[in-house]
């Protein structure tokens, strides 16, 4: 892996909140490979998504928050692997979020180098924290400190 491979690398993970953000889920081909694993189960996601379409369908029908941050973010290899480390904060702003909230937690990522560039072969999302101001309390299945 050589500079140019961890520049690739977190290129994707800043056109991955980009294209999120936008809702451009026609373009999730951009960002996942057909058979990517998506595991949310770390944020209260019920069930591990396996491939682009499950993917797509899981993200076009999620709560998003305002706007998605990732930083931290560390490539490395592992046994032939390339692995990311990285962490996300995400404001839920919005009128229909309630509490009004900073969400933030890492992201545990292998991902492949295609004749079309970086891809997600698999993601985990895992919660670390929240904090809100709002003086209604945060539901339980939302606390993660």
């Amino acid at each position: 892996m050589d500079t140019a491979d961890i520049v690739g690398v977190n290129q994707l993970l800043a056109h991955y909140g980009h294209l999120v953000d936008a809702a451009a889920w026609d373009r999730f081909d951009e960002l996942f490979l057909p058979d990517a694993v998506l595991d949310y189960r770390g944020v209260n996601v019920a069930e591990v998504m396996v491939g682009l379409d499950a993917v797509v369908a899981f993200f076009s029908a999620a709560n998003h928050p305002a706007a998605h941050h990732c930083t931290n973010v560390y490539v490395f290899d592992d046994q032939g692997a390339t692995r990311v480390k990285s962490k996300f904060l995400v404001p839920y702003t919005r009128p229909q979020h309630v509490p009004k909230r900073w969400y933030g937690g890492d992201y545990d990522d292998v991902v492949r180098l295609t004749t079309d560039g970086w891809r997600f072969a698999s993601r985990t999302c895992t919660a670390r924290w929240q904090y809100t101001t709002d003086p209604d309390p945060v539901p339980q299945r939302r606390r993660t400190w």
